[in-house]
């Protein structure tokens, strides 16, 4: 058992939760169902490759995965189609949307492994997934229908707006510099930091070339989500050439692959559609108070890592987002 297993146990014990054969178990009278699953890695896939070819090796062993899951009741939901989902998917907080047989669902997904250098940030990540996910997702689901809705539910969780404490610039600085050590164009201003991933050719940023083919990932921290309060939005933006034939399948795919492996970053986010264009861009919003030591490396590092992985499995240099086109074996 890993660390952080045996941490989540300790912390999950004390609480009046349904124990299953696997984990933990709520039930929301009419709003739905959480649950807490630990499933052990196969022999077979902890010993495979890491999933992505990115900037970095994972040398650690996977042991298990920790699935968050909350089921919603539809009554009191708006019903969504494809589009309306990955439009919500732009504003989730702990995890991605989905249907499953014809109802709501929101899935975190975390990978523990045998050595755990952030057995903290783990341990924090996939609690307040697990408190948290069904009351904030339920309540940004049914905001969705009007601004009166909106502000009533940001009433009801009166999550703080402001952090109390500011950011310390060391943070930012030392985030770029680890960014520029893995060969990455970096900069920094205010509470953001961002970085660029070319996954196609060799010009490294869109500061030089405004078509050229990067991913243009950034964490801004101190944002106010509109339910959430005040907390870290991570984001990916894709350098597409024309929006996508159906933008909303695409997203769906690509959440759906995250969860398919097994030695991978943190699935606490979601890929959906933004802007007037609905163009298809990950986002991922961890709630929090106060500056968190290390959460802005943290992010910057999974979102180099999530954009690797589109470009050495997706990425078609024509053709955008590619889902039948063979990985490349070696960094492009």
């Amino acid at each position: 058992m890993t660390e952080v297993e045996e941490r989540l146990h300790a912390a999950l014990s004390r609480h009046a939760l349904e124990r299953t054969a696997t984990g933990y178990r709520r039930v929301h009278p009419g709003a739905g169902t959480s649950s807490l699953e630990i499933r052990p890695v196969p022999a077979a896939d902890a010993a495979a490759p890491a999933a992505t070819t990115a900037t970095a090796a994972t040398t650690a062993t996977a042991t298990a995965i920790v699935d968050v899951v909350s089921d919603y009741e539809p009554a009191g939901l708006p019903s969504l189609h494809a589009a309306g989902i990955a439009r919500l998917n732009a504003l989730a907080v702990h995890g991605a949307y989905d249907r499953q047989e014809g109802r709501l669902r929101q899935r975190a997904q975390f990978t523990l492994y045998a050595v755990e250098s952030t057995a903290d940030l783990a341990t924090r990540l996939i609690l307040e997934a697990f408190g948290a996910q069904l009351p904030f997702g339920r309540s940004i689901a049914q905001s969705i229908a009007s601004a009166t809705v909106l502000e009533q539910h940001r009433a009801h969780h009166a999550m703080p707006k402001d952090w109390g404490a500011p950011l310390a610039e060391q943070e930012l600085r030392s985030t770029v510099e680890a960014m520029e050590r893995l060969g990455l164009a970096a900069a920094c201003r205010g509470n953001v930091v961002w970085a660029e991933l070319p996954l196609h050719g060799d010009c490294p940023t869109r500061a030089i070339d405004p078509n050229a083919q990067t991913a243009l990932f950034e964490v801004h921290a101190g944002v106010l989500h509109p339910i959430a309060g005040a907390g870290y939005l991570a984001s990916i933006s894709l350098p597409f050439g024309a929006r996508p034939v159906d933008p909303a399948e695409l997203c769906r795919r690509l959440n759906a692959a995250e969860f398919e492996l097994v030695d991978f970053v943190p699935r606490l986010g979601a890929w959906g559609m933004q802007g007037t264009q609905d163009l298809p861009g990950y986002h991922c919003f961890l709630p929090c108070p106060n500056p968190y030591g290390g959460m802005h490396h943290a992010l910057m590092w999974w979102c180099a890592q999530r954009a690797a992985w589109i470009r050495d499995r997706y990425w078609d240099a024509e053709r955008g987002i590619v889902f039948d086109r063979e990985p490349a074996t070696t960094p492009a």
